[in-house]
């Protein structure tokens, strides 16, 4: 039982959560069976107890003094505990979404045609609603619902030729629906540039020439502002106008964006500077730094306490290759707790030896990085790219040669792998290679006859249009030919 869904759903939850849980189950309006309240409290007693206290039997023997053992009546209460616990979590995101409570409050006035408490409850959102800066989908689906319900209540009670509260309905259904619509695009083509995966965005491009026709009634809005900004700002890579607007969205404009959006922006924002840097343009690489070292301090790189594990290489890489060690360090321990439990050890390991590289500790960074297990594509490609560049820089050619064409193989075959990152990949392979075999066969050439070598391969690299990791190549091949191996 101690492997089982429901223990692991409740080891999972916060102290606060697991409290409130009891609470929730103990409460005669939402559960009145004692059975599934006893369970609760057992499986919370034992919960970092050895696994052997949450067996089925033992259990059974808790729940059940004296009754001879029947998994069947076990599992049962277990069921019952379970929807429980699904009522519950439903009951905790009913309340976190704002103005909730006052809308289906009305609705349920409405419905028991107890009008008074309707008109009078409506009169306090409509208020709340006023004094809420923040415009997101969630403003406008209240607002919808709101002035749906108030303008069928007037029409069939009332006057049915006014018209302004179904006005409103319709407007803000319209928005509801822009806001989702771009904020959905805008993640799915995120995606789409990232992995090899493909949408039909069906009605955007429809929706895309409204809004330009119509620019003048939604530019107040931040919420359609800021997902259409990024849309373009991917649709339309070359002009920096669109991240330029983002910076200051990000600067003017937060107080106005729910935290989802805040963190959405911020998102966005990092993964144009990252294209960027990709694409050989290395001014973006402090320009992410204080990004994401501001987004941190409104604690918008953190959800619901966590940071995700790309954030963190994000972060520490950059703070690794803009040689802000002791910061990066810092970094790296105190967010360490902060990364989704199952993926501590890979995160906090790989970015160890990326910092041990940067710090030319070799033989310590590739001591860190042999602990990084290839969960995914991602890892695989990060953990890779810096084993190469360590084995550069301990001058090991055999281990180096042999890495470079299992890895171009690994990329040439992975089906999850856009064909223009297999494409930037295998030139960077390619380059990468000539330049080990002329490193390793220095002592063949003239020191000017290399330094011409090199600064032809350098020219190859700088004109190819797709080059992952550009930067290191273009470094390596204009040092300095006295360091050569």
């Amino acid at each position: 039982m101690h492997q089982s869904r429901l223990v692991k759903h409740i080891r999972e939850l916060s102290s606060k959560d697991r409290e409130r849980f009891l609470q929730f189950a103990n409460s005669p309006y939402f559960n009145q069976h004692e059975k599934t309240q006893q369970l609760l409290a057992l499986i919370l007693e034992r919960l970092d107890d050895p696994p052997r206290k949450l067996e089925k039997p033992v259990v059974f023997r808790a729940l059940f003094k004296g009754e001879p053992y029947n998994e069947q009546q076990l599992h049962n209460v277990m069921s019952y505990l379970k929807k429980l616990y699904h009522d519950f979590l439903a009951y905790e995101q009913f309340g976190l979404k704002r103005h909730n409570t006052r809308l289906y409050t009305l609705q349920a006035a409405y419905e028991r045609h107890q009008f008074d408490i309707m008109t009078n409850r409506s009169k306090q959102l409509q208020k709340k609603l006023k004094e809420d800066s923040v415009h997101d989908s969630h403003y406008y689906y209240i607002n919808y619902h709101l002035n749906n319900m108030l303008g069928y209540y007037s029409g069939h009670y009332f006057d049915r030729s006014e018209t302004d509260t179904f006005q409103q309905m319709l407007d803000n259904l319209d928005k509801y629906y822009i806001v989702e619509k771009l904020r959905n695009c805008c993640h799915l083509t995120a995606n789409s540039i990232m992995m090899n995966t493909t949408y039909n965005f069906r009605m955007l491009d429809g929706l895309l020439r409204y809004l330009e026709g119509h620019w003048d009634d939604y530019k107040d809005d931040p919420a359609i502002v800021l997902y259409y900004t990024v849309l373009m700002s991917m649709n339309d890579e070359q002009n920096p106008d669109h991240y330029q607007q983002m910076k200051r969205m990000l600067e003017k404009d937060m107080k106005y964006l729910s935290p989802d959006d805040g963190r959405d922006l911020y998102s966005f924002s990092y993964n144009y500077c990252i294209r960027m840097i990709n694409a050989g343009d290395s001014d973006y690489l402090v320009e992410l730094f204080q990004l994401y070292k501001q987004g941190l301090k409104q604690g918008l790189v953190l959800e619901k306490g966590m940071i995700s594990e790309w954030d963190y290489k994000n972060i520490a890489t950059l703070g690794s290759r803009l040689q802000e060690f002791e910061w990066t360090e810092q970094f790296l321990n105190e967010f360490r707790e902060k990364l989704p439990p199952h993926r501590q050890e890979n995160a906090y390991n790989y970015n160890l030896g990326n910092l041990y590289y940067n710090k030319k500790m070799y033989n310590e960074a590739l001591s860190a990085l042999l602990l990084v297990q290839f969960t995914d594509v991602k890892y695989h490609l990060s953990t890779t790219f810096l084993l190469l560049r360590t084995y550069y820089a301990l001058k090991d050619t055999e281990a180096l040669l042999s890495l470079i064409e299992t890895f171009r193989i690994y990329v040439i075959r992975n089906r999850k792998i856009t064909t223009e990152q297999k494409r930037g990949y295998t030139n960077f392979l390619r380059f990468a290679r000539r330049l080990v075999l002329l490193k390793h066969h220095a002592s063949t050439y003239s020191r000017k006859a290399l330094d011409e070598e090199l600064a032809k391969l350098a020219q190859k690299v700088e004109s190819t249009d797709n080059v992952i990791n550009k930067y290191w190549l273009l470094e390596e091949c204009r040092g300095e030919a006295v360091s050569v191996y």
